[in-house]
């Protein structure tokens, strides 16, 4: 049965490869940049300034206020650009190999999702038991009719964190029913390196322990040797995040994000009812707009708890304390971002409910009719998305004077998905009539401009650029004879 797993891994990295813009303007770039200087000189820190998200430490030096989980992670395709630009530097120019290594990295995000949606699959079939055509169309539903799909092309290391997320309660799920430690210790391995990405993740581990005290059949020796052996696990992440943080603050408690220098952003001194409301309710960050089937998830969550006692509170446990800490936030929604950014990493487990229950949403005439109807939103919209550039939208918003929360954020036909959508049909039309491209004053490259104003995605800017159209088939004919293929073993197991 491990083929079927694989075959729904390369479906959805293929279509998030398809899918992908071949650029990245996130916070990711920054993570990159420590990996490069690990790589290349085996160092965390720098000696000279740096732009973006870095900062001067105690010790004179130059380190990312971000947390390492997601430089580790990027270690390998570091490793691969290093030697391509070695190779390559005979040949051509330094600035042709960065775009090179920039078009290689911008596909990384896409693994992280593809593996989540993998993940989720085999949670829904294991963990959930559930079959093999209701379980791939869920995770069809999570993946294109939510933001989950946009920031499978943005290096934010909350995707990351929804990687390992999801693949901690996945693990989790399997230690309840077979009992072996090993898939216990994985858990709060994925949990442990969640941790070191985003101090958020946290809230996760509490609700993780929430969920084996829970588990009541065990005897109170084996319950105690379940925590000490999980808390055994956390321990070294726990020490490398206190010597990371005496490194770049002097304060083994405190990260650079909790100080005064991401106080715009990070500083819980934020209004917590408005952020509640504009988490639920706001026309431009709220989660129901930008993952509609959501609605669906909070109608079926009594079935869900009556049905699956123990993992509808796990949910039920980490979305309140997620809400209540990101509410908080002076920047609830994450500063710039499509949609509600922070919540993509427990997206994952708000979408359960509704996900467990597909098939008995089908078979009910009023949660059928509600399911298309905003299932059908959620995929205009992340469409949108994808066709169009969230950063350069808020970038061109920025420079008419409309990104303002009053505007983007609480308005209406200046919202953020209302601007994405008129975004997207205004690239449409930009296509067909061969309109002028949308230009801006910020640093945007004038490939990256027309991508923005036309279609966004990487074989289009290739193209663009110069690229002859019978080498971009080359690359683009490979992906979809594996699509195929995968879909088609998809299919065969589903008929047996």
């Amino acid at each position: 049965m491990a083929k079927i797993y694989w075959s729904v891994f390369i479906f959805f990295w293929t279509l998030f490869a398809l899918s992908n813009s071949g650029a990245d303007n996130s916070e990711g770039l920054f993570h990159y940049r420590v990996a490069l200087q690990i790589i290349k000189h085996g160092q965390l820190g720098f000696d000279t300034p740096q732009d973006g998200v870095f900062q001067l430490a105690p010790n004179g030096r130059i380190y990312a206020g971000h947390e390492i989980g997601n430089t580790i992670l990027m270690l390998p395709t570091a490793l691969l650009n290093v030697f391509l630009e070695n190779f390559l530097s005979r040949f051509v120019s330094q600035k042709i190999i960065e775009k090179v290594q920039q078009f290689i990295l911008s596909f990384q995000a896409g693994v992280y999702s593809a593996l989540t949606a993998t993940i989720f699959f085999a949670t829904l079939r294991l963990g959930f038991s559930k079959l093999i055509r209701p379980s791939f169309i869920a995770t069809i539903f999570l993946s294109l009719t939510t933001f989950f799909w946009t920031y499978t092309r943005n290096l934010f290391d909350g995707v990351l964190c929804t990687t390992l997320l999801t693949s901690s309660f996945f693990l989790l799920l399997r230690y309840r029913q077979t009992n072996r430690l090993v898939f216990l210790i994985s858990c709060f391995l994925c949990l442990g390196l969640a941790f070191i990405t985003r101090i958020s993740m946290i809230l996760a581990i509490i609700a993780t322990f929430i969920y084996l005290v829970s588990l009541y059949r065990s005897s109170l020796g084996r319950r105690l040797w379940e925590l000490s052996l999980a808390i055994f696990t956390l321990i070294p992440f726990f020490i490398w995040q206190s010597w990371y943080n005496y490194l770049r603050t002097g304060i083994f408690y405190k990260s650079p994000v909790q100080t005064a220098v991401y106080a715009e952003n990070n500083a819980l001194d934020g209004n917590i009812l408005l952020g509640l409301a504009g988490l639920l309710i706001s026309p431009g960050k709220s989660l129901f707009i930008y993952a509609p089937l959501l609605i669906l998830s909070v109608i079926l969550f009594k079935k869900f708890y009556q049905e699956h006692k123990k993992e509808a509170i796990y949910v039920l446990t980490l979305t309140l304390l997620w809400f209540l800490l990101h509410a908080k936030l002076r920047s609830w929604y994450g500063a710039w971002g499509w949609g509600p950014r922070h919540f993509t990493s427990i997206l994952p487990f708000m979408f359960l409910p509704f996900a467990v229950n597909v098939e008995y949403v089908w078979r009910k005439t009023a949660l059928r009719i509600s399911g298309i109807i905003l299932a059908s939103f959620g995929f205009i919209l992340a469409l949108s998305s994808i066709i169009s550039n969230w950063h350069f939208r808020m970038m061109y918003a920025y420079e008419r004077g409309l990104l303002r929360d009053d505007i983007f954020v609480w308005g209406f036909w200046n919202s953020q998905p209302v601007d994405m959508l008129k975004g997207a049909f205004g690239n449409i039309v930009r296509v067909i009539t061969h309109a002028p491209i949308i230009t801006i004053k910020q640093t945007y490259s004038e490939a990256n401009e027309y991508a923005s104003s036309t279609i966004n995605v990487w074989y289009n800017s290739l193209i663009y650029a110069g690229i002859p159209w019978y080498l971009v088939v080359i690359l683009v004919v490979p992906l979809l004879i594996l699509m195929y293929l995968s879909v088609r073993t998809i299919l065969h197991y589903q008929s047996e």
